[in-house]
């Protein structure tokens, strides 16, 4: 996997569930350049803290929290580079990419799914980069 042009990526998480959090921030730090994880598990300090960022290279959210991770990405989503969703509700993945959503992860999380998804979205970028007009 690609995952070069920028090091660390700076990642962040935000899920009411603290072992969803753990875990995929565990798998996180086991791909190179993906030391740079910051966590929240209740999304309106999340939005206080990371509205004004302009730098977050990955968000990873859950959907169903008491702010819903819709409107979370609602707020942030000019912020982001990639925006992924990681949740146990299948039923939201159409709202999900209704606000731009690069990918929707279900729950319970796959290192493998993870990775290949990371990759997928990076190499994107990488190919779309290759044939910009400008």
């Amino acid at each position: 996997m690609d995952y070069a042009n920028k090091s660390p990526y700076k990642c962040i998480i935000i899920d009411d569930d603290q072992l969803s959090i753990d875990i995929l921030a565990n798998f996180l730090s086991k791909i190179p350049d993906f030391a740079d994880v910051k966590t929240y598990v209740d999304p309106a300090k999340a939005i206080m803290d990371l509205k004004g960022e302009s730098d977050i290279d990955f968000l990873f959210l859950d959907i169903r929290m008491d702010i819903s991770g819709l409107d979370v990405a609602k707020i942030l989503r000019d912020s982001v580079r990639f925006l992924f969703f990681v949740t146990s509700y299948e039923e939201y993945a159409i709202d999900a990419f209704g606000v731009n959503g690069d990918k929707f992860l279900v729950k319970p999380i796959v290192f493998t799914k993870l990775a290949a998804a990371i990759d997928e979205v990076l190499q994107k970028e990488k190919k779309q980069k290759g044939y910009s007009i400008t």
